[in-house]
Formats: C-alpha cells, sequence, structure tokens
C-alpha cells in the first residue's frame, strides 16, 4: 500500500475541541490513515493512500467542520 502525507495550516483552531472535529471529519474519509493536529502551530498532517483520497478532499473535510484551509 503507497501512503502519502500532505501538511496544511489551519486557521480558526482555538482548543482541543477543534482538534477533535478535525480529526474526525479526516478519519471519515475513505483512505485517510492517520492525522497528527497541532494546535499549538495550527499544522494538520494527514497520512492517506493517494489512490483512495486526494488532497482537495482533504481539504474539503477540513473546509466541512468549519475551518479555514491555508
Amino acid at each position: 500500500m503507497t501512503q502519502t502525507t500532505a501538511s496544511f495550516m489551519v486557521d480558526g483552531m482555538s482548543c482541543d475541541g477543534c482538534v477533535s472535529a478535525i480529526k474526525r471529519a479526516l478519519a471519515a474519509i475513505d483512505g485517510v490513515e492517520a492525522t497528527d493536529v497541532n494546535l499549538a502551530t495550527r499544522e494538520v498532517k494527514v497520512t492517506y493512500d493517494p489512490t483512495r483520497a486526494g488532497v482537495s478532499s482533504l481539504q474539503n473535510a477540513i473546509r466541512g467542520a468549519g475551518y479555514e484551509v491555508s
């Protein structure tokens, strides 16, 4: 299985609840293997299978949870 890691800067996170919301949104995408959300740096790292998920679907999931991706 091929795995790729993508990193995003996310605006709007202010608490552990925000971290949980982003993790839940990303976990719902088929192909996402792991997520690392750093509240202090606003960085979200996602390890995923590129044959099952794409960068745009990851970004859309974060936006759908109510956060801005830059």
